[in-house]
């Protein structure tokens, strides 16, 4: 048989020993181990913090170099239906650009640039589109021009669609499409217009460009490149690829022309000494672009004695002491470069 169960005996439960350890006294020197791994984990907590702060810096470095700004000029519609399209064209236009990772600069912007320079507003030359950059700050400035006209036992009108990026980076026109959408109806224009401003903008990236660097001797004298003011010496600015025509004005000095040759692959360093002086001479500087007289820029500089013989020769210079009609009239002793 067996014996019948008593109590349980309780047994005291003896401390743990990790609680034991913590209850001795540390000592000087486990207070100092102590301190100093705490210290160390409250180090590279900083540590991480700081490091997250670096990439989310970065990060919004790469986004911000990624988003550069556009400004898009008010339109040309000729035609009643792209009239009545305007309000939908300039949304595809500008959803375009923002597809390409473009910040378009606010119309109101625009505007008050234009109303302290009114000069600008009609002005598409390289010049004025330079100016308009640099007043807003943008990387490109973007124009469209519509022409529509209906067709001929067509039920929907013919559309003429030409698109233009000027690069502010190199200071001309990187890339200009012109395209036809024949029998098109409002929808299918506006993709096309969409299209086309999308691929101006990938052309425009895609054009080689070197960079450009000329000293003068005094420094301070005006830049003009292919007929664009574009900046001062020490002048230093990416351009496209190929022949540049680079004309330099200072006061008190004979201005010079002449030709460059950008290469992608390195830098093209040009040093000149202008020679003290004036000029008996003059050279109007003509832009490439045909516009009205009263839209044009004329920037009047000197060139003079056998210097300006030899560019007439070179640079195929024409002499002109009268103008057609539609030309403005050129002064006497007066050379025109037309670039």
């Amino acid at each position: 048989m067996h014996s019948p169960k008593g109590p349980a005996e309780v047994r005291p439960r003896r401390p743990a020993r990790r609680n034991a350890r913590r209850a001795e006294p540390l000592g000087e020197r486990g207070l100092a181990a102590r301190w100093g791994a705490a210290s160390a984990r409250r180090a590279g907590l900083r540590v991480a913090l700081v490091g997250l702060a670096g990439v989310v810096t970065l990060l919004a470095g790469a986004r911000a170099a990624r988003a550069a700004t556009a400004v898009l000029l008010p339109a040309v519609l000729d035609g009643p239906a792209a009239q009545a399209e305007e309000a939908k064209l300039r949304l595809a236009a500008e959803r375009a650009l923002q597809a390409q990772q473009y910040i378009l600069t606010p119309q109101s912007d625009l505007e008050i640039a234009l109303s302290g320079e009114p000069q600008l507003k009609d002005c598409h030359t390289e010049l004025c589109r330079e100016r308009i950059g640099r007043l807003l700050d943008a990387q490109i400035v973007a124009r469209y021009r519509i022409r529509t006209q209906p067709g001929a036992g067509k039920k929907n009108p013919d559309w003429h669609i030409n698109v233009e990026i000027f690069d502010g980076e190199v200071g001309a026109f990187a890339a200009r499409l012109t395209e036809d959408c024949a029998d098109c109806g409002a929808a299918k224009a506006q993709e096309q217009l969409g299209d086309m401003l999308m691929r101006a903008v990938l052309q425009s990236a895609s054009q080689p460009r070197g960079v450009l660097e000329i000293f003068t001797q005094p420094a301070g004298a005006t830049v003009f490149v292919d007929g664009t003011e574009l900046g001062i010496t020490p002048y230093k600015r990416p351009a496209l690829v190929g022949t540049r025509k680079i004309v330099l004005q200072h006061v008190g000095y004979r201005s010079e022309q002449f030709e460059v040759q950008v290469d992608e692959t390195r830098r093209q360093r040009t040093e000149r000494t202008m020679a003290a002086g004036t000029d008996p001479i003059k050279v109007v500087v003509v832009e490439k672009e045909k516009t009205p007289v009263y839209k044009k820029w004329w920037f009047w500089v000197a060139l003079g004695g056998a210097a300006a013989a030899a560019a007439a020769i070179t640079a195929g210079i024409v002499v002109g002491t009268s103008a057609p009609p539609s030309e403005p009239t050129i002064p006497a002793n007066t050379l025109k470069f037309t670039f």
